[in-house]
């Protein structure tokens, strides 16, 4: 059996260590910092006590970290130690914090999981998650220029976050929900064309991430975020363009209209309806 203590009480930085080491062999490369976890508790909602550290005879064997909102509550990442994986302690583990979220009265838990890692999904379908969506990756570079009238303008973050909150779907991942991207500040910047609104981060950069891409319903299928798009191609021009794999499958015809490229990595949206 194992126990558990809060991230808050053991440490962030000794938190990242575990994660770390967890995550050594894992699918892509993540390396967890103290400030990293600090950015998750500014932006994703990381909740320090309701994450934990899980110890097996005295010794830190994994972490998970848990965001919360409201009713909602995500795994935002769960690592074991390689010398305690498959040991069962990863089911373990998982039944205590699903166990935490229904004692907290949160009625829905949420994750993502990288669609290549087949122990993971069948762990979080032990606990009975459900597969909502696939989550796709895109990449875009040195867009050619448009020759446009319509300009977009730089706006307030903050406009986008009301956008996604009133128009986006109800059930979109964590990441993108107007609650996360209310909390991104400069260097992220955000932009309208008419009634389509974008958010990147800092287009000084030779990469460039989209963070959030939102029509209001009235506008759909007009072009409108095509054309947003355009005008920020030939605003900074030379640049790559990055879509992180947190964009819902339903975009993907979007972006692969404006030349995007689906990328390697792609995701699970899972969730678990606590109240059944």
């Amino acid at each position: 059996m194992i126990d558990t203590k809060s991230v808050l009480a053991y440490g962030l930085e000794e938190t990242a260590v575990i994660l770390n080491r967890g995550f050594s062999d894992y699918f892509v490369p993540i390396n967890f910092t103290l400030n990293s976890l600090l950015n998750m508790v500014a932006h994703d909602g990381l909740d320090l006590s309701s994450s934990r550290i899980a110890f097996k005879n005295g010794e830190p064997v994994g972490a998970g970290l848990i965001a919360r909102r409201g009713w909602s509550s995500r795994l935002a990442g769960m690592a074991i130690v390689p010398e305690a994986q498959n040991q069962g302690i990863g089911k373990q583990f998982m039944k205590v914090l699903v166990t935490d979220a229904k004692e907290r009265g949160d009625h829905r838990m949420e994750l993502e999981v990288i669609a290549a890692n087949t122990p993971g999904i069948k762990l979080y379908e032990s606990a009975g998650f459900r597969t909502m969506r696939q989550l796709f990756s895109y990449k875009l570079e040195s867009p050619p220029l448009f020759q446009t009238s319509n300009t977009a303008i730089e706006i307030d973050i903050r406009e986008v976050a009301r956008q996604v909150t009133l128009n986006g779907y109800s059930d979109l991942p964590w990441q993108l929900s107007g609650e996360t991207i209310a909390g991104f500040t400069p260097p992220y910047q955000a932009y309208r064309l008419d009634k389509a609104f974008v958010v990147l981060t800092n287009p000084e950069n030779e990469t460039i991430h989209i963070r959030s891409l939102i029509v209001n319903q009235s506008a759909r299928n007009q072009g409108q975020a095509t054309q947003l798009l355009h005008s920020l191609f030939t605003r900074f021009p030379g640049k790559t363009w990055n879509v992180p794999a947190i964009f819902p499958e339903e975009l993907g015809p979007l972006f692969e209209t404006l030349g995007f490229k689906r990328g390697e990595l792609s995701q699970w949206q899972m969730a678990l309806d606590i109240r059944e």
